[in-house]
């Protein structure tokens, strides 16, 4: 497996992989068709917006719970934050979609989270996800609805609890966006 650290492409799973394009600076998801479903599960973001286009084939985009069916012909689907959202793709399908977000620096930030997701061993360690998660922006929809909470948990196990049992991001360019949390706090 291509370490996604040291490389622009790399394998997240059986039959899907990511690609860092250049001019301008995304995120390119291809899904083969073969083996799991492509599916990011609802999630939000405090300080970002994200951009997603379907190069190729179609994508199910769900965003506050309207679920849409989006191809190339739709043209860019804009996420604001604090939007839950979630992006899934059909069994057997093949699918090329693209990710940004609004701000450059936003997608630079986007990679360096998408490498510490595929960095080897990862996917596969619940603390080091929380970690990733945490300097990345992004909280999981609990079903209880309550942000609070959501945030909470990433803050408590991304960066209290994952550090304390030793855990380290593979790619430290990621950093923790200080919009998120103002200075007069700390988390």
């Amino acid at each position: 497996m291509p370490d996604s650290l040291l490389t622009d492409s790399w394998t997240l799973q059986d039959g899907i992989s990511m690609t860092v394009l250049q001019n301008p600076l995304r995120t390119r998801i291809l899904v083969t068709g073969v083996g799991k479903k492509f599916y990011v599960p609802p999630h939000w973001h405090a300080a970002h917006d994200e951009i997603h286009i379907v190069i190729k084939g179609r994508a199910i985009v769900t965003q506050d719970g309207v679920r849409q069916i989006v191809g190339p012909e739709d043209g860019a689907c804009l996420t604001r934050r604090g939007v839950i959202h979630s992006l899934e793709g059909f069994p057997g399908e093949e699918l090329i979609l693209e990710e940004t977000a609004t701000a450059p620096e936003d997608t630079e930030q986007k990679i360096f989270f998408f490498r510490n997701m595929g960095a080897p061993g990862m996917l596969r360690s619940p603390l080091g996800i929380m970690q990733v998660l945490y300097y990345g922006d992004t909280y999981p929809k609990f079903p209880t609805g309550l942000r609070w909470l959501e945030r909470l948990v990433i803050v408590a196990l991304g960066g209290w609890v994952a550090p304390f049992f030793g855990y380290q991001l593979p790619d430290k360019r990621l950093r923790l966006d200080p919009s998120r949390f103002p200075r007069d706090k700390k988390d």
